[in-house]
């Protein structure tokens, strides 16, 4: 399984459009790995997490074809992760040749809510509806905690987020062979509910990939600081879900008291993780 990341930020992206603080204004003269698009990745060449804003922009940098995407799994609806513009060019109005089956993966919750955004640009299309789907030549799956559906070679679990109930936030677990990958943004503590699940698949986690918002000692809501993503990781590691040479990746970075990535490297690895970058791509 290989896994690349096509975004690595944040939903205001990293630096800031408007920002001025000292990280913003040294991540526009460093450049590089500081540079962050809103979070989205790539299972091989056909599995992508999150149709987010920035899917095009990266796929342009790092020479990927998306149109050979033929699964997507969908965290939820924010606008910092799904885009209906992308979605909307499978109609046939926009003249779109070959375009290859998809299968969506989403919970209801955030089906409805991706349909809502789909209807400001076309309106009276719904994921959730067989015509809808068909006009966009897709499949989509309506998920929730615990279910697990396989598509090819791929084995998909859907895991409860700490992130919106009103949007149905997922996690996901993709299997393929023995590698077996956890994205876990957007997310707070995992749930007791998730941590059941993984105790009962006896999951040891070959790649996470998880939630890393906020810098050190830096607080926030609705997703995970340095600290806590720590303490989460060494939960898993205590409860056997990682392997030896596991690899754990910090992904979802704000500027919000965080260091730029050099030295929040430094500090990553003082703690047994790595942070992503924007292009970065693994092996399991």
């Amino acid at each position: 399984m290989k896994i690349t990341f096509l975004g690595t930020a944040a939903a205001t992206a990293c630096p800031l459009v408007f920002c001025r603080c000292p990280a913003c204004q040294e991540a526009w003269k460093r450049g590089g790995k500081d540079k962050r698009r809103r979070s989205s990745l790539l299972v091989n060449d056909d599995l992508l997490i999150d149709l987010g804003p920035d899917v095009m922009s990266a796929a342009f940098a790092f020479g990927i074809d998306v149109s050979r995407i033929r699964y997507c799994l969908q965290t939820h609806a924010h606008s910092d992760h799904f885009d209906a513009g992308h979605l909307v060019t499978r109609l046939s109005d926009y003249a779109t040749k070959d375009t290859l089956p998809l299968d969506l993966c989403a919970s209801r919750e955030t089906l409805a809510h991706m349909t809502d955004r789909l209807n400001l640009e076309e309106p009276g299309i719904s994921l959730l509806a067989k015509e809808g789907q068909e006009k966009l030549h897709l499949n989509a799956h309506p998920m929730q905690h615990m279910d697990t559906i396989s598509l090819d070679k791929y084995r998909i679990t859907a895991v409860e987020s700490n992130h919106d109930p009103r949007d149905g936030s997922l996690l996901w677990v993709v299997e393929e062979g023995n590698a077996v990958f956890l994205y876990a943004t957007d997310t707070m503590r995992f749930t007791e509910n998730a941590l059941s699940l993984f105790r009962e698949r006896k999951w040891q986690f070959d790649a996470v990939a998880i939630d890393h918002t906020y810098g050190p000692g830096t607080k926030g809501g609705g997703h995970l600081c340095a600290d806590e993503m720590i303490e989460e990781v060494t939960k898993l590691r205590t409860l056997g879900h990682l392997k030896e040479n596991s690899r754990v990746l910090a992904t979802h970075i704000s500027h919000e008291g965080m260091p730029l990535h050099k030295e929040l490297s430094a500090f990553a690895s003082k703690h047994g993780y790595e942070v992503a970058y924007d292009s970065l791509s693994i092996e399991l």
